[in-house]
């Protein structure tokens, strides 16, 4: 009988088998590229382990779920723990808030916004996806926002919450409505009219 996929990860770990970390990157790829043809409800791990060529207990003892497979590969599109290395502390506030959202939303890379389409259109019909994606993206994003605005503000201000929640809800929600329910792409132009036209107005008063 086939063992299910806690099993095999409870079985390998028993092994003492330590995990290839350099195979996380071709799952969590082929994941998205699967994701962005056949949508989430199609995306099975037999498929993915195919792609990737792994065993279905290679993916299996890293991710119990689909789910949770699904929420690190929207990580891996926006890997908040090196974006704010990434970007240019010399450029103005500006700048970096464009360079932020683009490089988060992978304005361009087609196939992760196709992946980030489908994402959105399963969100209605899987609460579990919804909240994970809620919980781990909020919380990132949030802080990435504060740590760019954050030395260009007056001299002793900080942000009220409502205030921060609001500029960090901004881009997110406007891009996010584009690739899920609209189902237009956006490019770097768009990204800058969100933050020339939403962004820097709401600032300018904590300046």
């Amino acid at each position: 009988m086939e063992q299910n996929g806690e099993q095999q990860q409870k079985e390998e770990g028993k092994r003492g088998r330590p995990l290839d970390l350099s195979l996380n990157k071709a799952i969590l790829e082929a994941t998205l590229d699967l994701l962005a043809q056949h949508g989430f409800d199609a995306l099975t791990i037999e498929a993915i382990a195919q792609r990737a060529k792994v065993g279905k207990a290679t993916i299996y003892r890293r991710w119990c779920s689909k789910v949770e497979l699904v929420i690190d590969a929207a990580s891996f599109m926006s890997p908040y723990e090196t974006l704010l290395e990434q970007l240019d502390k010399n450029k103005g506030l500006r700048e970096q808030l464009v360079d932020l959202l683009s490089t988060t939303f992978q304005n361009e890379h087609e196939t992760h916004q196709q992946a980030m389409a489908q994402i959105g259109s399963a969100l209605a019909n899987h609460s579990d996806l919804e909240q994970g994606l809620h919980t781990h993206f909020n919380s990132l994003h949030r802080s990435a926002v504060e740590a760019v605005i954050s030395p260009f503000l007056k001299e002793g201000h900080q942000l009220a919450t409502k205030d921060l929640d609001l500029l960090s809800d901004v881009g997110p929600a406007l891009m996010m409505y584009r690739a899920w329910i609209i189902r237009k792409p956006f490019d770097r132009s768009y990204i800058e009219r969100i933050v020339d036209r939403l962004m820097m107005p709401l600032l300018e008063e904590w300046m």
